[in-house]
């Protein structure tokens, strides 16, 4: 089996209530690999003890401190200008991974056109979390996610076959550190979180550069404990979602797409939205359009490139 040194990259704000139970989970797992590892914890200004139980009860994990806080984008970006190897593994404060999850996800680098693989993600009940495996379809100019069943995976799992996915979560993979580089890292629009994932995968498939999931790997995401859930508010999350979705979108989907599908049944969204009192996607939508031409401009150097792939173009290989 493939096998690569590997960085850890670890965002951390305000994580001290959880971080002594994940980092133990992470030193297990790096002390489970065949290879040379390095754990990275980037503290993103955090106002808590993060910093004092990390040189305390973890001293060989490095740690990179950030003096204001910058979130998670650019904690990643510290994360990985700090680290050494070329496969860099990207974990949530509030991931757990199993002892040996790792080489599964590793092995996959040793196909040149790897970008990007994602483990299995489980809740705290031991479900399988959808965004696992990303399978998505087109519907009138708008995406969206379709179901997955976990014996199929692990089936075609056991026969060798890749499962390609649209993208993989950003707080757990496994990616080419090279490839990421060469494509900027995640964009500053997606700001404060969400979608930013989903749009790097998207710009590497542009590339020919894949993403897959890997249902052998396996950590368990406790979203209870995220920062995110313990900083903002249910609205706010819900609103930055749509908004960010809807520039995703406009980033990506071929012009014909948007001008012919998504556009058009836009006005009819909104309404349907206004009658089941879905406040989020109205509001997501109208603090979207402000940075319309922002996103434009994003588009001619980082959307759909002349001779290269559409969003559709993409679902389609990734659905064959």
């Amino acid at each position: 089996m493939y096998t690569s040194p590997v960085s850890i990259i670890i965002p951390n704000y305000n994580g001290e209530h959880i971080l002594g139970r994940s980092m133990m989970d992470v030193v297990a797992a790096v002390d489970a690999y065949s290879r040379p590892c390095e754990i990275i914890v980037v503290d993103d200004a955090s106002r808590d003890n993060s910093c004092r139980l990390l040189s305390e009860k973890f001293p060989q994990i490095q740690l990179v401190r950030h003096p204001a806080n910058r979130g998670f984008a650019e904690a990643v970006h510290s994360g990985v200008k700090s680290s050494t190897y070329p496969i860099l593994i990207f974990l949530n404060t509030d991931v757990f991974p199993d002892r040996d999850f790792m080489a599964p996800l590793v092995r996959w680098f040793e196909r040149q056109d790897t970008f990007a693989v994602s483990p299995l993600i489980l809740n705290r009940d031991g479900d399988p979390i959808r965004v696992s495996w990303n399978l998505s379809t087109l519907v009138r100019g708008e995406i969206r996610q379709t179901n997955w069943d976990l014996s199929d995976a692990m089936d075609r799992a056991r026969k060798d076959q890749p499962l390609k996915s649209l993208f993989a979560s950003g707080g757990s993979v496994a990616i080419r550190k090279e490839m990421f580089q060469k494509l900027g890292g995640f964009l500053p629009v997606y700001q404060p979180f969400y979608y930013e994932d989903r749009d790097l995968c998207t710009r590497a498939w542009q590339r020919g550069w894949k993403t897959y999931f890997e249902p052998t790997s396996a950590v368990v995401h406790d979203h209870r404990q995220g920062t995110i859930s313990r900083f903002f508010t249910s609205k706010k999350i819900k609103i930055t979602k749509k908004r960010n979705r809807f520039y995703y979108l406009w980033l990506h989907l071929s012009l014909r797409t948007l001008v012919f599908s998504h556009f058009p049944w836009i006005l009819l969204r909104l309404l349907g939205r206004l009658v089941r009192l879905d406040v989020a996607f109205v509001f997501g939508f109208f603090s979207a359009l402000p940075a319309f031409v922002q996103v434009l401009k994003l588009r001619k150097q980082y959307g759909p490139p002349a001779t290269g792939k559409s969003l559709e173009d993409i679902l389609s290989e990734i659905g064959t």
